[in-house]
């Protein structure tokens, strides 16, 4: 299991963590995420051990295994690496195949004894169990997908009890996501990961660890389950911070009229009139008990339901009233081997496409192709000439590579700079932010540049290559909702499943290429949603506590004030 308790770091000599403790127990399957810049890396390479806290324990009770999200590029041998996960069968394994004599005579014993002799052997059954059959390849060959499964024939051979993997979906394609999800739900020890994906998070998390503020809360279940718990919570401290205020309006009303009251009796009670010293003594007497009662309110005052920071962005596109928009006939296309052959197909007004496929199967060079990019082979494709194609490319080449953030959002608009700087904060980037140099700008910010600039294109047609890469979950979220309001065309490719509910046709890239389309969603009920509404706003309400409870204060009073 993985414990980690009152661990502090400082970056830059502030605090990113002040008190983080939570614990994964043996067997479960953890998934670590937050908002981009919370801080994950650096929690999990101070998991990994690669980082230092200044303050509190980290304690790996069982070996651990890493999965990164790139394997630094290398000319060892795919075998070799797999070996490597071996360490003490390996060097004995190297010492009697060396072909020295003494050397060998040396480390034969022990070779038997622990099975050096077939460390070779299981390195091979192990990479074919994954789908990796030749191990002599090199590593720098290798895709992202076949890095991940290279990582994993590695540690199946150092026998780990805790595998940590770091955001282990990007760059893999649909296929190679199965296949790891299945892996991790095998798994039979600990697993914590980093992900964004929402998909992978609820098909292999029994648990959600949220980072947030420096802090770690844990949530029991996958992806929807987290989203529910939190719903439920945003709604409990809604209704907490309601009762809050209804009962410090009522002490404060309740104060005023007391002090009012006292202040008229005081100055009318007569020094012969004891009864009337006494009331207005009586009355000093209720408005300070008012007083602590309101002291002690503050003094347990809930906290003011958070409100998380969202890019808030809702893309324009101009009316273009043409049928077909773009026209594929008898295209062919490849490199050394052909990627398409004689492929027609057709994007009419407004479609909403999916080009999926394994990588390397040409989805990115598809849709150059579509874009005007790259010509093809043989075949021709044609364009509406008043077509306006908005671009998001996944490697993000079309941003300036020079200047800050706001000078790049400047050169691709007619906005003052005041104008620019409130569209920034829309994208969250606030007040020094925006002078930011684009050269040290996150991959995470570069992409919400990027949507940005999307946003001033008024396209008909947006073409999204892998546009969630970089980005966190509620940022995925708020651009998924954007997009699904858009009411222009779009072609998206992505390796977050989620993504393609967007979507109503499929372009799949194979051994061929089939044009299908997807299974329409049901339609809203909008009878149904108007008369949900209509009973929500007819019903009388009332705050109650967690046990059912009506509010802490005279609910009749209150309702005659009202009155």
């Amino acid at each position: 299991m993985l414990s980690i308790k009152q661990v502090r770091f400082d970056y830059d000599r502030q605090p990113l963590f002040q008190d983080v403790s939570f614990d994964v127990a043996t067997g479960e399957h953890a998934v670590l995420f937050g908002q981009n810049g919370s801080g994950k890396t650096t929690l999990f390479n101070l998991i990994v051990g690669t980082l230092t806290p200044e303050a509190g324990i980290i304690e790996r009770h069982g070996k651990v295994g890493i999965v990164e999200q790139a394997l630094e590029t290398s000319d060892e041998t795919l075998l070799s690496y797999v070996m490597s996960g071996d360490q003490r069968r390996l060097q004995l394994y190297e010492d009697v195949t060396s072909g020295e004599t003494d050397r060998v005579m040396r480390a034969y014993d022990a070779a038997i004894e622990r099975g050096a002799y077939e460390l070779e052997a299981e390195a091979k059954r192990a990479l074919k169990r994954l789908g990796l059959s030749h191990g002599a390849r090199r590593l720098s060959e290798l895709s992202g997908g076949e890095q991940t499964r290279a990582q994993l024939a590695r540690l199946t051979l150092q026998q780990v009890d805790i595998v940590l993997l770091d955001e282990p979906t990007n760059h893999l394609d649909v296929a190679s996501i199965e296949w790891l999800t299945d892996w991790v739900r095998r798994f039979p020890g600990t697993v914590l990961a980093i992900s964004h994906d929402r998909q992978f998070i609820d098909d292999v998390a029994d648990v959600i660890l949220e980072l947030e503020d420096g802090r770690v809360t844990r949530y029991l279940g996958n992806y929807t389950a987290y989203t529910t718990q939190k719903w439920d919570e945003a709604r409990r401290d809604e209704r907490a911070h309601a009762r809050y205020l209804a009962r410090k309006s009522e002490l404060l009303d309740m104060i005023h009229q007391y002090k009012g009251w006292h202040q008229k009796a005081k100055a009318t009670a007569s020094v012969r009139s004891p009864g009337a010293q006494k009331g207005a003594a009586n009355l000093a007497i209720k408005m300070k008990a008012r007083e602590r009662k309101l002291e002690q309110l503050e003094a347990s005052r809930p906290n003011r339901p958070k409100e998380t920071a969202h890019v808030h962005v809702r893309f324009h596109a101009e009316p273009l009233e043409a049928k077909t928009w773009v026209t594929c006939e008898s295209v062919s296309f490849g490199y050394e081997d052909p990627l398409f052959t004689d492929v027609s197909f057709s994007i009419e007004r407004n479609d909403r496409i999916s080009i999926v496929g394994a990588n390397g199967s040409g989805k990115t060079t598809l849709l150059k192709l579509i874009l005007g990019e790259l010509e093809p082979a043989s075949g021709m494709v044609k364009r509406h000439p008043r077509l306006k194609i908005g671009y998001f490319s996944q490697t993000l080449e079309r941003l300036p590579q020079d200047g800050t953030l706001l000078e790049a959002l400047l050169a691709e608009s007619d906005l003052s700079e005041t104008e620019a700087r409130t569209l920034l904060a829309h994208f969250l980037f606030r007040r020094d932010e925006v002078y930011k140099p684009m050269r040290d700008a996150s991959m995470g910010e570069k992409c919400r540049i990027a949507f940005l600039i999307l946003y001033f294109s008024d396209a008909n047609l947006l073409a999204l290559d892998e546009p969630t890469n970089y980005l966190d979950i509620a940022t995925r979220e708020q651009i998924e909702a954007a997009l699904e309001l858009y009411p222009g065309g779009l072609i998206l490719i992505s390796h977050d499943r989620t993504f393609h509910r967007l979507t109503n046709r499929v372009i799949e890239l194979g051994t061929g290429v089939l044009i299908r389309d997807r299974d329409p969603r049901p339609a809203a009920d909008v009878e149904a949603t108007l008369r949900t509404m209509k009973t929500l706003r007819d019903t009388e309400h009332f705050f109650v506590d967690e046990a059912g409870n009506l509010l802490p204060f005279d609910e009749s009073e209150q309702r005659k004030r009202n009155e």
